[in-house]
């Protein structure tokens, strides 16, 4: 097994019955478009292969890169160079299913780039910290409900899939992992989604306080009642539904 570089956030999945479970999560056939973030070394690839016709990974390691030229060479395998955080995933120009063991370091930057381009995903099944995937999860009014829950909810029904213990890496990270799989909500609630981002950001910046106060020179008064929105509750306590309604009235 390779070394792990910790600039990189690396912990290779070892535990094939571990692999075999999350290709089953992504529903693929021979016939699938499919996109693999960080592909590392390989592990998540080859069960990949076995299953569809072609994949593109996309991998920031130069290392890794070398290793997958030499050791998938012959496959249908595409390689992209670079940082999947700078890469336009409209250039694909096909809707494809994403699959990944993401990074835990730069996970949420991951997640939001994944969610500006949800048009051209059919759907992403991805490995996380359990933490991550608790609040993607989470329901309003629970400590792990936050910017990234309401966020990612808006456009996205999200399932976790099952737990991963630390045993099944190499090296072993300090925290459980978990499978959660993305797909994108067929009735998005029509919004203007930066402006649905600004808000929901500034609500959460300061989730101690209530609305009124967290956004002092956001909102109006008026504005709360028109969306029938309380400005003396949390942050916390307003579901999806509500950051569109208050959204909606600025």
């Amino acid at each position: 097994m390779p070394k792990a570089k910790k600039k990189f956030s690396q912990n290779f999945l070892k535990d094939r019955g571990v692999i075999e479970d999350i290709v089953a999560g992504c529903d693929i056939s021979c016939s699938s478009r499919v996109v693999e973030v960080g592909p590392g070394y390989g592990a998540l690839t080859k069960s990949l292969l076995r299953n569809t016709a072609h994949v593109t990974a996309i991998e920031i390691d130069k290392d890794a890169i070398s290793y997958l030229r030499a050791n998938f060479s012959g496959t249908q395998l595409s390689l992209v160079e670079g940082d999947f955080l700078d890469y336009d995933l409209k250039l694909l120009s096909e809707p494809y299913k994403l699959i990944g063991n993401l990074p835990y370091h730069i996970s949420t930057p991951i997640l939001f780039h994944i969610d500006r381009h949800s048009d051209y995903i059919l759907n992403a099944t991805l490995m996380l910290q359990r933490e991550v995937c608790d609040r993607l999860t989470a329901a309003p009014g629970t400590s792990d409900y936050g910017k990234l829950t309401v966020t990612m909810q808006l456009k996205w029904d999200i399932e976790k899939l099952f737990d991963v213990p630390p045993e099944a890496f190499d090296p072993q990270p300090k925290v459980w992992s978990s499978v959660i799989r993305l797909v994108p909500r067929v009735n998005v609630e029509s919004v203007d989604q930066e402006a649905f981002r600004r808000l929901v950001f500034a609500a959460f910046s300061k989730r101690r306080k209530t609305l009124r106060n967290a956004l002092k020179g956001l909102v109006s008064e008026a504005q709360f009642e028109e969306a029938a929105i309380d400005p003396t509750a949390r942050a916390e306590r307003l579901s999806v539904i509500d950051f569109v309604r208050l959204t909606n009235t600025l």
